[in-house]
């Protein structure tokens, strides 16, 4: 399912709701994404979602103790499958990330005024992934901000149909993004 599916039953086909994509190429967004959901927290905004964690220890390898966050209450899952001694990669634990997604779409139903997801990657470019939640949350009307690596743009245009914005990776634009997303006027 694209995004676009979402817009098939409104006759008026005007978007369903702001989604975005924050572009990053080395410097992986969590940290932007876990800092803009705590001042907004802070707020008094109502955002779920997760980013995704790496213990420092992990920075040689791709998947050691990779891990998703959840915003809203911190809770910690680990998603990747070591494939053993020797290895240079892992496996996506798709059980894992499926209770995730499941979690996600709880926290859509109580209410959000923001999802952040911590990446649009192969799993969602393979149909699978929180493409579900994604769309739970446009037919909801709730904004959603994730990562794009450039690797992964030809598949977001496939699945967003020119329905997403891509952001800069600063606050200052997510800001304006959301404020933009919710209908807030800026002052001049």
């Amino acid at each position: 399912m694209t995004a676009q599916d979402l817009l098939s039953d409104r006759p008026d086909r005007a978007p369903i709701g702001p989604l975005a994509a924050i572009l990053y190429q080395d410097t992986p967004p969590d940290a932007l994404l876990a800092g803009f959901a705590r001042r907004l927290i802070a707020q008094g905004l109502r955002v779920g979602g997760v980013v995704q964690e790496r213990p420092a220890t992990a920075a040689g390898c791709r998947c050691a103790e990779m891990a998703l966050l959840a915003l809203a209450s911190g809770h910690r899952t680990p998603v990747a499958q070591p494939l053993g001694p020797g290895s240079t990669g892992c496996r996506l634990d798709f059980g894992a990330l499926a209770q995730v997604a499941q979690d996600l779409l709880g926290e859509i139903d109580a209410g959000l005024d923001l999802l952040i997801l911590n990446r649009f990657g192969k799993a969602e470019a393979e149909g699978r992934g929180f493409r579900d939640v994604i769309a739970a949350a446009l037919a909801r009307e709730i904004p959603v901000l994730t990562a794009l690596h450039p690797r992964n743009l030809p598949d977001w245009i496939r699945f967003t149909e020119g329905a997403a914005l891509l952001l800069m990776p600063d606050e200052t634009t997510l800001h304006h993004w959301l404020d933009d997303s919710r209908g807030v006027a800026h002052a001049a």
